[in-house]
């Protein structure tokens, strides 16, 4: 299962150009996410993460009613090259939506500090409802058991997108 689940990340992520599922898009050095999770709400609105490879479109999903997943380039190279545990520096960022799939509720980010281990400790995962730069957290922190749960299927945490 987790094979073919990183197949289909990799399509998706390896077909840039013909693909519709991902835009290919060039890094920008300022869109680093902040280590710091107090930083993090006014990061994500300033929206430098959308300079970030992404699928082409929201998509519903059960569990979150509708998201759009951004890719740092590290995380992206390290997907495509079809790695077993990504780089330190690896970044993901879910953008959730309600279930009209064009209202933004909120954000999603995964970031990677160190080496995972095995409860996704070396992960900073956070996440929030509302979409204001005073927009506070629900989670903030490394191995966040709501979190890790369902990425510790994925491979090295990370899921890979949706279709959409």
């Amino acid at each position: 299962m987790r094979r073919l689940a990183l197949a289909l990340g990799l399509a998706a992520l390896g077909c840039e150009v013909a693909s519709a599922e991902v835009e290919a898009s060039q890094p920008v050095e300022s869109a680093a996410v902040p280590a710091d999770p107090a930083a993090i709400g006014r990061w994500l609105h300033a929206s430098a993460y959308r300079s970030w490879p992404a699928q082409s479109g929201v998509h519903a999903t059960g569990e979150h009613g509708g998201a759009r997943v951004f890719f740092n380039e590290a995380l992206a190279a390290s997907m495509r090259a079809g790695a077993g545990e990504h780089p330190v520096g690896s970044a993901a960022v879910r953008e959730l939506y309600e279930a009209d799939l064009v209202t933004l509720r909120g954000f999603a980010v995964m970031l990677k500090l160190r080496a995972s281990g095995p409860g996704g400790e070396g992960w900073l995962w956070y996440e929030q409802y509302g979409t204001g730069a005073d927009a506070k957290p629900l989670v903030a922190g490394t191995g966040e058991r709501g979190c890790v749960g369902c990425h510790d299927a994925g491979v090295d945490f990370v899921h890979p997108p949706e279709p959409g």
